[in-house]
């Protein structure tokens, strides 16, 4: 089985973090002080759907606070955010959540994720009765984690039996008419919602679903309304982690919000959503190792929200394709043709577009990973790529060790930001591990090397000389008409660099390669030209002047130093002999039968790209 980079990453640190023992178990509601301290799971799921798990992330514990997010989003659904706010502020408090922080004018509570707002925040849930303001809540959480969620009966029972202070707190709401009905069935509600049963799973999914726009990324099922989310958003990020709010942002800079049972939920808008749980809190109610970890992730990636950049993960990849359907453009024999088709499956190519955030780059390694399994070459291009975060290169940093172990080649090509992103391999990369990645700068030529060396053995030498009788355009020629053409060839040597044709020239001659090797460019403005193939021994260019009497279409250039005959077409159209017409004949024909082949394979291409 392949790694998964980021599974593999979480069991690092939850190892490291399993040996935080800070804190405290929650004693002030008697049903938590029975959680083992020792539970600790980290979830992590993606706004695509993927979900990463370790540890304890199906044990269920109770929501308490984090309930507090999803009750202010019903709010401000059933009622509008115009009438929510006539009742609660969404100013910091800066003090403990069980703080009565109200308006000193209005009674207002200073916002939604302290006790006040949240009490007051019931009363925005629709229903005629208790029940049905319960059943519109859990129909919610059904929404936003695909499943049935129920309340937990003794820590309900233990929150209604000592919440004494919830009790004054919605007394002093009454007396404002903050709250406009009797406190006692909206304070009973409130007890159960805090007591709702989740996972760390189950925390993640509301995280990934609030960094989707509300929509549950797993079961595509909307949860929220999207104008909710930011405003949900919002007080989470100034107020989710009560007095240490400004702090968290500061340093860890995700929306989060924490409950007393242990549990922390982070959102990154438009990318994922973390969730932790860990019964031992510090003084301030939140979980020592859910910080830690958060942190720790936020750091390792560079997930502050205020990095910037757009924050899509969607169809970061352009297309991807096999060299069996797919090849370079570098023309080959049919022994290699016909070896690259079979043994073609080995190189995979993924063209990538967009912003690489850390999302989008986790969609690229996912998919490298699972072809890794099959593919020994794996090209990822960059060229529509428009910027690299930090979480991306962290993200790729892990998936080059990945493949490098297991026995498998990466290349990069078209990096625009290059320099970054090679400083940061230097940095974490053993040299052995990155030798190859950045070989070659141009895709074309990348997959060209990568079946070089799957063709290995096959590959005609360089300085090999390929006899006229064995070119591909003399196919099926006898040996007196091969003697006939002979004679109309003018034998040509030429170096390195030298420019051979130019587009728009006259197409006077058709050129057989003996030996060396020439690129056929099309020029783009001012800009060097587009490779269209490279030939070697074996192959002929200038076929096409032969047919149309036209100009050249292209330029070609020496790659190497090079022998060849030249065939000009004068000389093979005016014998209008047997063997003359004989030669002309085939000549022709095994044009036709090249550009029928090449005409198949550019048809083969297309359908690869766009499928």
């Amino acid at each position: 089985m392949q790694p998964d980079l980021l599974l593999d990453y979480l069991k690092k640190i939850h190892r490291e973090y399993q040996g935080l023992n800070n804190g405290e178990v929650a004693t002030y509601i008697p049903e938590l002080s029975k959680a083992n301290p020792d539970w600790f799971g980290i979830a992590l799921v993606t706004v695509d759907g993927h979900i990463y798990q370790i540890g304890e992330t199906q044990q269920p514990f109770t929501i308490q606070s984090i309930s507090k997010v999803i009750t202010y989003g019903i709010g401000l659904e059933d009622y509008g955010v115009e009438a929510v706010l006539k009742k609660i502020d969404v100013e910091p408090s800066g003090e403990a959540f069980n703080s009565i922080s109200l308006e000193p004018s209005t009674g207002r509570p200073r916002n939604p994720m302290i006790n006040a707002g949240a009490i007051a925040a019931t009363a925005f849930v629709k229903g005629d009765t208790q029940e049905k303001k319960l059943s519109r809540m859990l129909d919610t959480y059904k929404r936003f984690l695909g499943h049935e969620v129920k309340v937990d009966e003794d820590v309900y029972a233990s929150e209604r039996d000592t919440g004494h202070r919830n009790r004054a707190i919605a007394h002093m709401l009454r007396n404002y008419d903050i709250i406009e009905s009797e406190t006692d069935s909206l304070l009973d509600l409130y007890f159960k919602q805090c007591s709702i049963l989740v996972t760390a799973r189950d925390l993640a999914l509301i995280a990934a679903s609030l960094a989707n726009n509300g929509v549950n990324p797993v079961t595509g099922v909307r949860a929220i309304q999207t104008k909710c989310v930011p405003k949900m958003l919002s007080v989470m990020s100034s107020c989710g982690m009560y007095d240490f709010s400004g702090a968290w942002v500061y340093e860890i800079g995700m929306p989060a919000k924490s409950g007393v049972a242990g549990g922390i939920m982070a959102v990154l808008p438009g990318q994922l959503g973390i969730a932790v749980f860990s019964p031992k809190l510090d003084e301030r109610g939140n979980s020592v190792r859910g910080i830690g970890v958060c942190r720790r992730i936020s750091s390792d990636f560079g997930l502050h929200m205020f990095h910037g950049g757009r924050t899509t993960a969607s169809s970061v990849i352009h297309s991807t394709y096999k060299a069996a359907d797919v090849s370079s453009k570098f023309a080959r024999n049919k022994q290699q043709t016909a070896f690259l088709k079979e043994q073609g499956q080995r190189i995979e190519v993924s063209e990538l577009q967009g912003d690489l955030l850390f999302a989008s780059a986790e969609i690229v390694t996912t998919q490298v990973m699972y072809s890794a399994r099959s593919a020994d070459f794996l090209i990822l291009d960059f060229r529509r790529i428009s910027s690299i975060q930090e979480g991306a290169m962290k993200l790729l940093t892990l998936l080059v060790d990945a493949v490098a172990e297991m026995g498998k080649t990466l290349l990069f090509t078209n990096v625009k930001d290059f320099h970054a992103l090679e400083a940061v391999f230097r940095k974490q990369l053993a040299a052995e591990k990155r030798q190859f990645l950045f070989k070659f700068h141009d895709l074309d030529v990348a997959l060209e090397w990568c079946e070089n060396q799957i063709l290995g053995s096959i590959l005609s030498p360089t300085g090999q000389e390929v006899s006229l009788g064995e070119q591909a355009l003399c196919e099926g020629m006898s040996a007196e008409e091969l003697a006939y053409l002979a004679k109309l060839l003018t034998p040509k040597s030429y170096a390195k660099g030298d420019l051979l044709c130019r587009s728009g020239d006259s197409a006077n001659e058709l050129y057989f390669i003996l030996s060396g090797q020439v690129s056929v460019l099309v020029p783009v403005g001012y800009k060097k030209g587009s490779r269209i193939t490279s030939l070697s021994a074996g192959s002929a260019f200038g076929e096409m002047g032969l047919l149309d009497h036209g100009v050249r279409s292209a330029d070609v250039v020496c790659d190497m130093d090079m022998k060849c005959l030249l065939l000009t077409y004068e000389m093979l159209e005016q014998d209008d002999s047997e063997i003359g017409l004989a030669v002309r004949l085939k000549l022709i024909s095994n044009i036709g039968r090249q550009l029928t082949y090449k005409l198949r394979q550019a048809t083969d291409e297309i359908k690869s790209l766009k499928s």
